[in-house]
């Protein structure tokens, strides 16, 4: 089976892949990046008509930078030399996040003649990208979709207490945004000691262990079925999250029960599971 990965290769998705390249060999891997975007007019013009808050979102994306590169960081302190370790046989093809479903990339696409495509780690696909696989284009999310779409999905059930929550998604890629069918939620343990690092880190391992064996089953039976979820959930954007959130809940784990299980570790498997069972 000729399966494509598409992933930026910050730690866990490299590790997350890599553990996947091992077991089950990917045969094309495509690294979306960013490039220095030069000022237009059109930002100046906003910058005079609301200077404070175009300077509002300056800072709020310093403040997100310093803190993904600070978790970047963190998480491969964690998982250690996993979080690089190379792909053998595979030299990644960069390509511009900005614009990146443009035609010229579904025609690469389209010259792979993939079976699957995996994301993770990957800017939002159209159609033109995620209907060229032969079987699906499966995403690895990290959250528990539907009740947690977008970014940040492993912070907002901590902010929130919903310790029952908090792991990874591994689903059909759809028009929406993190809605389509779902073949597998992975749910990580939860203690008292766990911050986000940590958990992204557990939820590296969770995904590492489920990816293979859904790709497996896929190649196998040649039907991806999953189950679409009858509520929407909700969505998080990147601006929704601030200090302040930070702020808080940094302080609710300082005050927070020492060595605790808040929530044990579990699978649960849908993708041969006909949608009418749910």
């Amino acid at each position: 089976m000729n399966v494509v990965a598409i992933s930026t290769l910050t730690p866990q998705h490299r590790y997350v892949l890599a553990k996947l390249h091992e077991v089950y060999p990917l045969a094309h891997l495509i690294q979306p990046v960013w490039l220095p975007q030069a000022n237009t007019w059109n930002q100046y013009a906003k910058a005079l008509r609301s200077p404070f808050a175009v300077i509002s979102r300056r800072l709020h994306s310093r403040y997100d930078n310093w803190r993904g590169a600070r978790h970047f960081a963190n998480v491969a302190r964690i998982l250690g030399p996993a979080s690089q370790d190379n792909l053998p046989g595979l030299e990644p093809t960069c390509l511009p996040i900005a614009g990146f479903n443009c035609a010229e990339n579904a025609a690469l696409l389209r010259e792979l003649r993939p079976d699957v495509i995996v994301t993770s780690g990957c800017p939002i696909l159209k159609p033109e990208l995620f209907g060229l696989a032969r079987l699906a284009t499966i995403n690895v999310h990290w959250g528990i979709a539907p009740a947690y779409r977008g970014e940040n999905t492993l912070f907002w059930p901590m902010y929130y207490g919903d310790v029952e929550n908090v792991g990874v998604t591994i689903h059909r890629i759809d028009a929406g945004i993190d809605t389509g069918p779902i073949l597998a939620h992975g749910f990580a343990e939860m203690t008292a000691e766990d911050d986000e690092d940590a958990l992204t880190v557990k939820a590296a391992q969770v995904a590492a262990r489920l990816l293979p064996g859904i790709l497996q089953r896929i190649e196998e039976t040649e039907q991806v079925e999953g189950f679409r979820a009858s509520e929407k959930g909700k969505l998080y954007l990147g601006r929704h999250r601030s200090w302040r959130h930070d702020l808080i809940h940094w302080w609710r784990r300082k005050s927070r029960e020492r060595n605790k299980t808040l929530a044990p570790a579990r699978d649960a498997i849908y993708i041969d599971k006909p949608a009418s069972s749910f």
